[in-house]
């Protein structure tokens, strides 16, 4: 597999994103805390595992964390010679490291088999000219020279510099975790002529990780047959091979971690599905992914408009697989539900066939006239400005941790008192912002016991024994489960999180009757930093609220009743 310096700028930019926002949220929690278990407690004793005390509704594979718990064990071993860390954060980063390395390899796999399709057909088309002169057969018109070849260039600025798979390309989503690297090989094979191995793995990626990806699966058998790339016969050969395998491994494997026998993506299909309970969660009109979530994915929506002329120009394969992520879309809006991580697996392909229509514009575009010069600067444009877009919405929702960020704190503030022995209850609502396991302090060392107690009933019993607390009551006397809740905690900190935006603010960078020439020259006598004077204006329209607050224990309700 070929590699160029712009696929090492895509795994840079995703280890930027991973850094500016380490912590995690709900979705991506039973990834992460079951890739802490694992390291921490190996997978024969799952006595301490987090799912045996917060299961959720329906069980998840542990197949994904296993593999990115594997990967990464050696780098964790690795960093432990070089001293311990206070809390095992820096473990939580190597693993979303290992996330974020799956899903590069997958990308840039995908493009190097787009490239070598493309090549392919090249040659094919050379060979059937040659053939045809050589039995004396009319060629008929022939077809203009269209190359192609800055197609993965194209390919590779559109995907660094979207936000989506950048930002989301290291986080423990389950659709990211093994399953987007699995379905771009599983399309890179289809480019590549491997049609039954492709329906193969696809089958196995549903009937293991995310069982969505059965709508891809469907599209690229359907599609492959319909343009007589592989049998009705080996379509049906190949996916229940692959859906049997996969069934197999996920029973053996996660009925031990669950201690019972299940295969969690079934189980889950029929909660969510068969049963209808996803509309729980909140449901939208068939056209919600076409009308709302392709524009959010796809800013500006060049590469949607462009994808109009590449089907055209596009190899064979190539339309077999755009057409294959289209396929799913469709497929998936008639789930009332909807997500967009559920049809991340279509925007490679959308992507790629974007870039085969940017490459065909910019290889064959003549500047002639005023309308091919705005294309010629309209294309490249496009991905500056969807980095723009993309560096917005990382900044925003990097301040969307605030349970991480107040856990975070809470421990500098224990590690700098030299505090041990106590025990903080984490609230529901942080626990579902960025606290995870890996966050939490040595106890060997600490001694510090980081409570999650859900149920009111038993939350009641234990409060008394709560020293510290992270929630979301803004003020003491609206602490629960005692008398004189003001008299008892004082709260240390506050949280704060994303609101919104306020572009007032660029309005106030001016004086009266000042223009932007006269801002810089002032900026200029003042001798200010322009870069952060930049920096801190944007920040500044960035509006944040508090939103959690740490308390810490002064007293008990005992101490008033008997005072008086």
């Amino acid at each position: 597999m070929g590699w160029s310096y712009l696929d090492y700028a895509v795994v840079a930019i995703i280890s930027w994103y991973m850094m500016k926002a380490p912590y995690t949220k709900v979705e991506e929690s039973f990834t992460i805390q079951a890739i802490h278990d694992i390291l921490n407690y190996g997978v024969f004793d799952i006595s301490r595992y987090d799912h045996l005390q917060f299961p959720g509704v329906v069980p998840r594979s542990f197949i994904g964390p296993l593999i990115i718990a594997a990967f990464t064990k050696p780098f964790v071993w690795a960093s432990s010679l070089f001293g311990t860390a206070p809390t095992q954060l820096e473990s939580q980063m190597l693993a979303r490291a290992a996330i974020g390395l799956t899903n590069w390899v997958g990308l840039v796999y995908l493009k190097n088999c787009a490239q070598d399709a493309i090549s392919m057909q090249k040659i094919e088309n050379e060979r059937e000219e040659e053939k045809n002169k050589e039995i004396g057969k009319s060629v008929g018109r022939r077809p203009p020279e269209v190359y192609l070849e800055s197609t993965g260039i194209w390919y590779t600025l559109f995907v660094m510099t979207g936000f989506h798979l950048m930002y989301y390309g290291s986080r423990p989503l389950p659709n990211f975790v093994i399953t987007l690297p699995l379905t771009n090989v599983a399309l890179g094979w289809v480019l590549l002529g491997r049609h039954n191995l492709a329906v193969c793995l696809l089958a196995f990626t549903a009937a293991i990780f995310r069982l969505e990806v059965a709508a891809l699966g469907g599209g690229v058998a359907l599609l492959s047959i319909y343009y007589k790339k592989m049998t009705l016969f080996n379509a049906v050969k190949f996916g229940l091979m692959g859906g049997v395998i996969g069934m197999g491994i996920s029973l053996t494997i996660d009925s031990h971690f669950w201690g019972r026998w299940c295969v969690p993506e079934i189980d889950a299909f029929i909660f969510n599905v068969i049963q209808g309970n996803a509309a729980e969660w909140g449901t939208e009109s068939p056209a919600g992914y076409f009308t709302h979530y392709m524009g959010t994915m796809f800013v500006p929506p060049t590469i949607l408009f462009l994808c109009l002329v590449g089907f055209k120009m596009a190899p064979q394969n190539l339309r077999i697989v755009a057409l294959s992520g289209l396929f799913h879309v469709v497929v998936l809006s008639l789930q009332p539900h909807k997500e967009w991580r559920f049809i991340i697996y279509a925007v490679p392909p959308i992507i790629l066939l974007g870039s085969v229509a940017a490459a065909y514009v910019w290889e064959n575009l003549k500047i002639a006239t005023t309308l091919q010069a705005l294309v010629a600067f309209a294309l490249p444009l496009s991905p500056v400005l969807s980095m723009l877009f993309s560096l917005v919405f990382g900044h925003a929702s990097s301040l969307n941790y605030p349970g991480g960020q107040a856990l975070s704190e809470f421990n500098q503030m224990i590690i700098a008192n030299n505090i041990t022995n106590a025990t903080v209850h984490l609230s529901v609502p942080a626990c579902m912002t960025g606290i995870t396991k890996f966050g939490e302090l040595d106890y060997d060392t600490y001694g510090i016991t980081y409570d999650k107690t859900e149920d009111v009933a038993k939350l009641e019993d234990l409060w008394p024994t709560f020293e510290y607390l992270i929630t979301v009551e803004d003020f003491p006397s609206m602490l629960p489960f005692e008398k004189y809740p003001a008299e008892n905690w004082e709260k240390l900190s506050a949280t704060p999180i994303f609101l919104g935006f306020d572009t007032t603010v660029f309005d106030t960078a001016f004086k009266d009757g000042e223009g932007l020439v006269g801002l810089i020259t002032r900026l200029l006598q003042e001798n200010a930093n322009f870069a952060t004077f930049v920096s801190d204006l944007i920040d500044s329209a960035f509006m944040r609220g508090d939103v959690f607050f740490t308390y810490k224990r002064i007293a008990h309700d005992s101490e008033h009743i008997e005072s008086k």
